[in-house]
């Protein structure tokens, strides 16, 4: 008789905890009412014959199982149904505080409802985060302790067959057994107890004094079962949960079905996106600020992947009230690895009117995206976009919206795809810095465009017509914005060009992240010329004729207010122009013949030479401690399978030698496409964090990662140097190596290169490798094993922290546009100095 109470007991454990969800994965497939019985609540209050029952039946079966178990009223002398009220007053008492039942403390609330007391233990440096719950009686509670055994690990239930040491931080667990060790020695209180008013409670919670010290009356298992297994009188149950208490009476949110489809890759992750519609009858509340009135609303998602949470996240949206009551579609995606299983939970929130509704869907991410229809959505719906796909609206009937890349950089083709509203268009043009590229005449309305050969501002456009050809609705979209120090750069005409008459301006500007452009304005001698809200950022200007000096300005103005402006001079003489040149710096690497770094050297020791003539340096230092700029870079294809756990500790290992607080650093990976891991930041842990889950699988795109790391270079000044590992060649890649080179060559950036297991015989690789490295001033590494990163990255650290800078005005300050060749020599020749190739002016 033991041992059965014991197997139901631990089955329960296995149900709560996610474990039977495991075993019985296909559950997240069933229709979703009858997965959402299973796994959503009243799963809880079957027992563990009824669960393997249920799995082992048809779909109807099923079915009629669950219709007829909610129907059978406990209590019949009523004429509430309390089973199936009570079921749902539990799940809002949940609702108040969880998405999804994955945490213990949902649980409880579920089967036992709200608890006696709950204390809050707050001592981080003693304990993990620990709340206490007691439910029983006021004269015979019964104290129980769940924790989190990690920041973005739900709550647990703690038993008394485990240890205390769970529930202590680990440098408290550690100290605590030296205390053990040595108390005879020791006459100060314990450690915990020094530290943390509540550690004696936790003592008499747990049974336990300090580590081990197990009390007569401790609690077993047994005591705690009880409120996490089924309730052995069902009526009982309903008749308490029919009742529960709860805070606060939430109005219910009116929404439809919740949709999820899978349009496109992204790396090794499917495109999943979510679509929520709220229909009119809803009655949203409506926020009034100024003279605009808005709706807002949240979501809140948990995102489940067997039985644990993958992902939880909030997503706000503010939408301009229409002027009609019409449908609102919420929509937002997320990353997924394909051909798993995922069970989303949504709470979404009318942040107005409070009033709440709460949508679940079990689904698997398919191996290959599905270019399917869109969801049917209602004709006049207002489509939002949260998140990842940025802050838009669409309002009306009729309406389209351009759903933006997943990358920030995007090269080569790109497939565009447009969500189109009403039934009024059926043909979309996708526009291509105004030139047409490609019709679509059906759904799905999704085109490949491709794009210019190098990463560059563009803009791209969806527009829809009518079988008329009238245009009624269109959107666009900025692919490839520069990112980095708020700065603007006047590309056009060019320094030292003589112009006269209408000429064509063209500037660049670089936006600082979670900032956009307001406006850019082009004046012609304190003359407004152009006043641009979207790029391109060019325009006609007029250049006074007969040679006379004049000069341009483009300022470009920021959504916060923020300014920043560049000037040109026109047609400038010589001495006036010289004031523009900038000058030429070259961040050089000096070694002896051994190969060692060569220091106290003198601005007398060097010569530089531009395309063969000598230049005089303005500029002259070793710099060993100025700010500088690192891109990671690292090959995850499927060849990097067996190394990539090692190549991952060593850039962790560098990364925390190497960056100080003046310092950034960004990350990228690559396999079948480049990916931005996380953006330019000097927190080391966000980037080591970002660096951990990397996982090996798909082909190599090596010439479009140099690429795509480079450009997130753009706008940053000072010292830069992208590190690159690769264990073979390019198999998948849009841009051809040359074109690679040639822009690492225009970006300035020295490009340390690390080939890892590259064989013998592998020689185009090679080459390529140690070329990139060569042409930029960087370095080139070839190993045979990933234990010897950690090396490679100690020579890349020493040899970034002793550079010397040297620069210097070019003897031929106007540009011509042909790319100069710099050659630097040390003492005579003594020493051998490495540096960029050359530069284009």
């Amino acid at each position: 008789m033991r041992r059965k109470t014991h197997a139901l007991l631990l089955a329960a454990v296995m149900i709560s905890s996610g474990v039977w969800a495991q075993r019985n994965p296909e559950i997240v497939l069933w229709p979703e009412h009858q997965r959402a019985f299973i796994q959503d609540g009243p799963g809880l209050l079957l027992t563990p014959d009824q669960l393997e029952a249920l799995v082992a039946m048809t779909s109807d079966e099923r079915d009629t199982w669950i219709d007829e178990f909610l129907s059978k009223d406990p209590v019949s002398s009523t004429e509430l149904n309390e089973l199936t009220f009570g079921i749902e007053r539990r799940r809002k008492l949940v609702h108040l505080d969880f998405v999804t039942l994955v945490d213990g403390r949902a649980r409880l609330l579920f089967l036992n409802g709200p608890p006696l007391t709950r204390e809050l233990v707050d001592c981080g440096q003693a304990f993990m985060p620990i709340e206490i719950w007691s439910y029983g009686t006021p004269t015979s509670p019964v104290p129980m302790v769940l924790y989190q055994s990690a920041p973005d690990r739900p709550y647990r239930l703690w038993f008394p067959s485990h240890s205390k040491m769970a529930l202590y931080t680990k440098e408290m667990g550690y100290w605590l057994e030296q205390y053990e060790e040595l108390k005879g020695l020791i006459t100060a209180k314990r450690f915990d107890i020094q530290m943390c008013s509540m550690a004696r409670r936790m003592d008499e919670v747990t049974g336990v004094e300090g580590l081990r010290k197990y009390k007569g009356n401790r609690p077993s298992d047994q005591d705690f079962m009880k409120f996490i297994s089924a309730p052995s009188d069902l009526e009982a149950w309903a008749r308490k949960a029919s009742v529960t208490p709860l805070e606060k009476e939430v109005s219910v949110l009116e929404t439809e079905d919740l949709e999820v489809v899978f349009p496109d890759r992204f790396q090794q992750r499917m495109v999943s996106r979510f679509m929520i519609t709220i229909p009119s009858s809803a009655a949203l509340e409506v926020m009034t600020e100024g003279d605009k009135s808005k709706y807002v609303l949240a979501v809140d998602g948990g995102i489940l992947h067997q039985g644990r949470i993958h992902e939880d996240f909030r997503i706000f949206f503010e939408i301009e009230k229409p002027v009609d009551d019409v449908p609102i579609a919420l929509t937002f995606e997320r990353a997924l690895r394909p051909d798993r299983l995922f069970i989303t939970h949504l709470r979404v929130t009318d942040e107005v009117s409070g009033a709440e509704a709460y949508l679940s869907k079990g689904f698997r991410v398919p191996r290959e995206p599905q270019y399917i229809e869109e969801p049917p959505l209602p004709a006049d719906a207002v489509i939002a976009l949260g998140e990842q796909l940025a802050t838009q609206e669409v309002a009306g009937a009729d309406s389209l919206l351009l759903i933006p890349p997943p990358s920030e950089v995007v090269l080569g083709l790109w497939r565009a795809e447009a969500l189109v509203t009403g039934a009024r268009i059926v043909k979309v043009k996708f526009n291509v810095d105004g030139a047409t590229q490609m019709t679509r005449n059906g759904r799905p309305f999704t085109a490949e465009l491709r794009l210019s050969k190098f990463p560059v501002e563009q803009v791209v456009k969806a527009i829809g017509v009518d079988d008329t050809g009238e245009e009624v609705a269109s959107d666009e979209v900025i692919l490839n914005q520069p990112r980095g120090a708020l700065r603007v750069r006047i590309m056009e005409p060019e320094r030292g060009v003589a112009v006269a008459g209408r000429v064509v301006s063209r500037a660049e500007v670089v936006v600082p992240e979670d900032k956009r452009v307001e406006s850019v304005e082009f004046k012609v001698n304190e003359q407004s010329v152009s006043l641009l809200t979207r790029p391109p950022w060019q325009a006609e200007i007029e250049v006074p004729l007969g040679g006379a000096v004049s000069y341009l300005s483009v300022t470009a103005t920021l959504d916060d207010g923020s300014r920043a402006e560049e000037v040109r001079f026109l047609n400038a003489p010589e001495y006036l122009e010289e004031v523009n040149v900038k000058l030429v710096e070259l961040y050089t690497t000096v070694t002896d013949k051994s190969g060692r770094l060569a220091k106290g050297l003198t601005a007398a020791d060097f010569v530089v030479k531009e395309d063969g003539r000598q230049q005089t340096l303005s500029k002259f230092e070793l710099v060993e401690d100025l700010p500088l700029t690192i891109g990671i870079v690292v090959d995850t294809s499927g060849s990097m399978a067996e190394s990539l756990a090692q190549a991952k500790l060593a850039a962790l290992g560098f990364l925390e030698n190497m960056i100080t607080l003046r310092d950034k650093v960004f990350a990228v990976s690559f396999s079948s496409q480049p990916v931005l891991l996380i953006p330019s930041t000097e927190d080391v842990e966000a980037v080591k964090e970002s660096l951990e889950d990397l996982v090996a699988a798909g082909m190599t795109t090596l010439h479009d990662a140099v690429v795509t790391s480079l450009y997130y270079f753009r706008g940053v000044r000072g010292r830069r140097a992208l590190i690159l590992l690769s264990d073979g060649d390019d198999t998948a890649s849009s841009l051809e190596y040359r074109d690679a080179l040639e822009y690492a060559r225009q970006s300035g950036v020295s490009i340390y290169t690390i080939g890892l297991g590259v064989g013998g015989l592998n020689i185009k690789v090679k080459n390529k490798l140690t070329e990139l490295a060569k042409e930029t001033g960087g370095r080139n590494f070839m190993i045979s094993k990933a234990s010897e990163l950690s090396g490679v990255y100690r020579e890349i650290e020493e040899e970034l922290r002793s550079q010397y800078l040297l620069a210097y005005s070019s003897d031929r300050p106007s540009p011509d546009g042909a790319f100069r060749m710099i050659e630097v020599k040390a003492a005579g020749g003594k020493y051998k100095a490495r540096t960029i190739r050359g530069y284009y002016p």
